[in-house]
Order: C-alpha cells, then sequence, then structure tokens
C-alpha cells in the first residue's frame, strides 16, 4: 500500500459508514434503502481502485473491475430512484422501470472483452480499459445523473420548506458532485495517464455526512461527538502511518525489502496519536460545533441577562432580540396563554398548523406559574433547520424564561407592595398628626370653655337682674328674656365640650345614658342643621343609669352619630336613636341610619385599627376601634346590622 491508496481507501470507509447509517434506518422507508444500496456500490467500486492501486497482476485487476462493474451498472436505475422518492416526482418511476431492466441488460455485457478489454499499468496502478460497449453504461449513466440533479434543482426552486430545501440542498451538492468527479474515471479508462479524480469521491459524500450530522437531513443519526471524533482520528492515524511508512522506506531502506519502515512508522503513529489525541478531539469538537458553541455562548448569556430585569415586557423583548440574532430569525415572538395543559414538550411546527401559515417553525414552552406560554420561532434567514442541539439549547433556555418572568412577578408584587406600604405609612402618619392636633385643638377649647363659664355666668346673672326689675310690657323685657335663653344654650354647649373633653378625672360614676347622646347631638348640631336630615329621639329606658365615664361615652356616640351623617350624606334621611330597658338588667342604645350601609363581607372587618371605607382623607379608620374599644371597657358589647342601600344599626348593651 502506498499514497495513491488513500483517497479510494478514505472514500471506500465514508461510503462504507453512510450505507450503515441507511441500513440501519432501512426499514423506515424505502428512501433509506435507496440510499443504503448506493452507497453499497460506492463503497465496492472504491474497494476495487484500492485493490488496483496494490495488485500487480493486470489480468487479476481486469477480473476484479468485472466484477464490481455487475453491481455498478444498478447505479443507473438507483440514482433516478432515489431522486424520485426524495423529490415526489412520481410520474418518472416508467424511466425508473426502464432503467431497471438496461441495468440487467447490462450484466453479461459488462464480462464481455468489448465491455472491458483489458487492464492497464499506470504510475498509480491497474485501471480497466473501455470497449465499445461500455458507451451504453456510459451513456444511460449521465443520462440519470442528469436527470436527477434537474429534477433537485426544479424541486429546490418550487419547494419553500426549509426542512426540504436543506435536504434537497446537501443531496444535490454531494451525490450532484460525487457523481461529477466520477465521471472523469472514463478518461483514465481510454488510456490517458491521470490520477483518477473520482477516488477523491469521499470529500464530497463527507458533506453529505456532515449534513446527516448537522441537520439528520435523512431522519437519522449514528454520528454523534464522539463517534464521529473517532473516526477522523481513525483516518489522521491511517494517513500519518502510510505517509510516515512511506518516507522511511524512501529514505532509509530503499531498496530493502524489510518490515521496519512499518513497525518504525507505527509506534511514531501510535505515539504522536497518544500525546496529541486530547489537542486533536478538542480541535475537532471546535470546528464542527463551532456554530453551536457560539449558539449555546449567546443563550447561557441571555439567559443570565434576562434573570437580572424585573420588568415582563423588557424580558420579552430582549428574547426576541437575542433569540433574532442568533439564528437569523425571519419571525420570532412570545404568546402568553392562559395555563398550559399538563407537560408540553419543543413542538415542530408542521403545514397543517395554523401557526405555519403564520411564518412559524418552532414551538417551545414557557412553563412559567404566574405567565405561562410560548416562544414561536420562525423560518431561519439561512434557510437551515433547527438541530438536536438547538432544540435542546432552546429548551433550557425557555426553562430561564419561565423563572424570570416568575422573579419578576414576585418583583412587581413586592414593588407595589412596598410602594403601597409607604403610602399607607404616609396617610396614617398624616392622620395620626392629624388627630394629634385635633387632640390639641380639643384639650385648648376645653380650657376655652372653662375659661368662657366665668363670663356667661356673670352675663346671666346681670340679665336675670334686670329681667327682674323690668315689667313684662316693656319692649326691652322680651329682648332680655331671649339674650338670657341663647346665653343658656351657650352654657350647654361649653358644659357638653368640657364634658366630652378629658380634662375631667376619667372615673366611673353613676350617670344618666342620655346625657352623653343630647352632648353628642349639641356638638354635631352644627354638621346636620343645614342638611335635610330628621333626626328622632326615642328615650324609653327608665330608668337609663349605668356606671361609666360620661366624656368617653360621649365620644361613642359623637363617632357613630358621625358616622350616620355621613352615610346619609347630602340625601334625605333618618337616624333614629333609641333607649330601652332590657329585663331590668341591661340597657339597649341603638342608631339606626338609612344611608349607604356597609357591604357584608366588609363588615368583620369595621372594628380593625385603620380600616376606613372613606375616600383618602376623609378618614383614618380609627373611629369605630375607639368606640368598640370603649364600649368593651363599659362591660359593653356593640353589634351592627346592616345591608348595602338600606342602612345600618349599632346596637349598645351596657
Amino acid at each position: 500500500m502506498d499514497i495513491y491508496s488513500i483517497p479510494p481507501l478514505f472514500s471506500a470507509i465514508v461510503f462504507f459508514l453512510l450505507f450503515l447509517m441507511g441500513i440501519f434506518k432501512a426499514k423506515a422507508s424505502a428512501l433509506n434503502l435507496l440510499f443504503s444500496l448506493i452507497c453499497l456500490v460506492g463503497c465496492l467500486l472504491n474497494i476495487d481502485k484500492t485493490i488496483l492501486t496494490v495488485i500487480k497482476d493486470g489480468e487479476t485487476a481486469l477480473k476484479i473491475s468485472r466484477i464490481d462493474h455487475i453491481f455498478l451498472v444498478f447505479i443507473i436505475p438507483l440514482y433516478l430512484h432515489f431522486t424520485i422518492l426524495a423529490t415526489g416526482y412520481k410520474k418518472w418511476h416508467v424511466v425508473v422501470k426502464i432503467f431497471y431492466i438496461i441495468a440487467f441488460f447490462l450484466i453479461p455485457l459488462t464480462q464481455s472483452r468489448l465491455y472491458l478489454t483489458h487492464a492497464k499499468h499506470f504510475f498509480f496502478g491497474y485501471f480497466a480499459q473501455s470497449g465499445p460497449l461500455f458507451l451504453i453504461f456510459g451513456f444511460f449513466s449521465t443520462l440519470s445523473v442528469a436527470i436527477s440533479i434537474c429534477l433537485f434543482i426544479k424541486n429546490l426552486r418550487e419547494n419553500r420548506v426549509a426542512e426540504r430545501r436543506t435536504r434537497i440542498k446537501y443531496i444535490l451538492l454531494s451525490f450532484g458532485l460525487a457523481a461529477f468527479v466520477n465521471h472523469f474515471d472514463v478518461i483514465i479508462m481510454n488510456g490517458y495517464e491521470l490520477y483518477p479524480l473520482g477516488n477523491f469521491v469521499f470529500i464530497p459524500m463527507s458533506l453529505f455526512g456532515y449534513a446527516v450530522y448537522k441537520h439528520d437531513i435523512m431522519e437519522w443519526r449514528i454520528f454523534l461527538n464522539k463517534g464521529l471524533v473517532f473516526f477522523i482520528l481513525f483516518f489522521i492515524s491511517t494517513g500519518f502511518f502510510i505517509g510516515t511508512s512511506s518516507i522511511l522506506e524512501r529514505l532509509f531502506f530503499y531498496p530493502l525489502k524489510s518490515s521496519t519502515p512499518y513497525v518504525i512508522a507505527m509506534a511514531i503513529t501510535f505515539l504522536v496519536i497518544h500525546f496529541s489525541k486530547e489537542k486533536i478531539q478538542q480541535f475537532l469538537m471546535n470546528v464542527l460545533q463551532e456554530r453551536l458553541l457560539k449558539i449555546r455562548e449567546s443563550i447561557k448569556d441571555l439567559s443570565f441577562e434576562i434573570m437580572q430585569l424585573h420588568n415582563i415586557q423588557d424580558i420579552k423583548n430582549t428574547i426576541i432580540k437575542r433569540l433574532t440574532e442568533a439564528f437569523s430569525l425571519e419571525r420570532c415572538e412570545i404568546r402568553m396563554v392562559p395555563n398550559l395543559y399538563g407537560f408540553e414538550s419543543v413542538n415542530v411546527i408542521t403545514e397543517k398548523d395554523p401557526l405555519w401559515q403564520e411564518g412559524f417553525r418552532l414551538l417551545i414552552p414557557i412553563n412559567s406559574k404566574t405567565h405561562p406560554g410560548y416562544i414561536l420561532l420562525g423560518q431561519r434567514g439561512d434557510m437551515g433547520l433547527y438541530t438536536k442541539e438547538d432544540i435542546e439549547i432552546l429548551s433550557m433556555l425557555a426553562n430561564h424564561v419561565g423563572l424570570a418572568l416568575d422573579n419578576a412577578e414576585a418583583y412587581k408584587k413586592i414593588h407595589d407592595f412596598s410602594a403601597s406600604l409607604e403610602r399607607l405609612v404616609e396617610e396614617r402618619t398624616k392622620a395620626l398628626i392629624q388627630s394629634e392636633s385635633l387632640a390639641a385643638v380639643g384639650r385648648l377649647a376645653a380650657g376655652v370653655a372653662h375659661e368662657l363659664n366665668n363670663p356667661i355666668a356673670s352675663v346671666m346673672s346681670t340679665l336675670e337682674y334686670y329681667i327682674d326689675h323690668t315689667k313684662e310690657d316693656d319692649e326691652i323685657h322680651g329682648d332680655l328674656i331671649f339674650s338670657l335663653n341663647e346665653l343658656k344654650r351657650a352654657r350647654d354647649i361649653v358644659r357638653s365640650l368640657l364634658d366630652a373633653s378629658r380634662q375631667k378625672e376619667e372615673v366611673k360614676v353613676l350617670m344618666d345614658i342620655h346625657n352623653p347622646i343630647e352632648d353628642a347631638l349639641k356638638i354635631l348640631y352644627n354638621q346636620y342643621k343645614n342638611k335635610k336630615i330628621r333626626i328622632e329621639k326615642v328615650f324609653n329606658a327608665e330608668p337609663g343609669f349605668i356606671m361609666g365615664i360620661p366624656s368617653r361615652l360621649c365620644q361613642v356616640f359623637i363617632n357613630l352619630i358621625k358616622n350616620a351623617i355621613d352615610a346619609i350624606g347630602d340625601k334625605e334621611g333618618l337616624i333614629v336613636i333609641e333607649t330601652s330597658n332590657i329585663n331590668h338588667e341591661f340597657i339597649k342604645c341603638s342608631i339606626k341610619d338609612n344611608g349607604e350601609g356597609i357591604e357584608s363581607h366588609i363588615i368583620k372587618d369595621i372594628f380593625k385599627p385603620f380600616f376606613t371605607t372613606k375616600p383618602q382623607g376623609k378618614g383614618i379608620g380609627l373611629g369605630l376601634f375607639i368606640v368598640y374599644e370603649i364600649v368593651t371597657e363599659h362591660n359593653g358589647t356593640i353589634e351592627v346590622e346592616s345591608e348595602k342601600g338600606k342602612g345600618s344599626t349599632f346596637t349598645l348593651k351596657f
């Protein structure tokens, strides 16, 4: 074996590997079976060429070539048959049948001297020479290849489906180029000494193997990373061994007949491959998977990037932009759905799917708890296919997208809650400041009221004196009586303010329940006197005495009556304040209004601190909480009955 044997040997190995691939999936389709048969014929032809480079006998070389041509004639119908199945042009089946008949007719002719005349020796070995009958094979073989190429080109122009275009493109390049270079063997078969270009058929067929590896165009794959690297290492080591042994033989052992150069070459090959194996493997993996590694790196960066984003729309825009750049997409979109039904996997979109008409080719589910959806990828700009590695990487990205969307939603909720809490704290702080200010004003008002008592008493004494010393028919007598009554009303208001304030010592005393009610009505008089509100008092409690703190109970009735006034608003309304005795043990007091009422689902919360249904600035949610605390402090109970739109009734029992 010398250097001239290497190209046909490589070609035979490549064809054999592709033959194994086809046989492995031959049951799946007739296309795979035809492919494997074509590869088998190519393998036999290149085994023949390899043997012819080392054989020393012309007659033996001629016999081997004739045996090879028994199988080679079937390349005529096999090429066209394979083309028809790949393109779907069934009307050419008649021509295929004719070509099969011609192939069977040529079998006996291949053993004739008119087909192959003799084997001629060239510098690269023996090669059979063609006779006149060989022209029949040459014509139909060329015709079959020409028809096949035309049909593939026609189908490539008509087809707009990326998967089919990619398959046809690689088949056309690999098989077309292989047939083209094989036809140069005719030059040698006519006696011209030129190294057969057909020996380099492993180059276009390796292209086909690459297409199988990258795009799985025949819908099968047994070339996976380590396996492909192993075969390439095998080719490299074989070539290195042959080259080294040839150099050693010519430099040091020529013309001696010895196996020493082969032993030395084997040892050198072993050492070189052993120490450089990992680097070669790494280099091959980088070359074979350069695109995949770039995409993987891009997707990894994208995964980290979206995890830093807290806005859902920003996440979507970033994903669409980066995927469009990575895969040169014509279309890319993220669609949200209400939910994903069960476990959904990546789905290659077919022509029957409505999404196909929208330009999408791949669907990847986003399993997010808050924003489930799909990543839809359209046709790639280079008309390439989505490989299994692409789908695997995109599936991992979809998982990260789901996490990013969930994180963004959680961040949004936390942000909104934080902002709401800040607003609530600010609002409550202002309300408490206002409450404290009102308390200070209340204390000031109580002080002023206390100071007003003395001048009011002095003026009342003066008026009473002049009333007693004037006649009833005097014009001024009626004015004096009116002034005295107004001062008495002012005195009562001042007394009510004093009773409602906490300037007095808070000690429970025996008191009439009606007094704090009257005081509350006097204090609130200005708030309802100009409204269309009628207040009806039904005091049936006899006796109405309880142990309590007048100022605190006055605050209770102020809050309850004030809420009733606010509930009625500017409408015409009625507030009924009713007291009664229960079995001479309890005093019941109810404040009933026909205002807007309270919704049933929030009644349970109205006595909680800071709970309010009033708009901002109208209430801080402490009124009913204070009422509840004061009533409980007096060993009493409070109950609420309300219906939205029909009013409310607050019932106190002491």
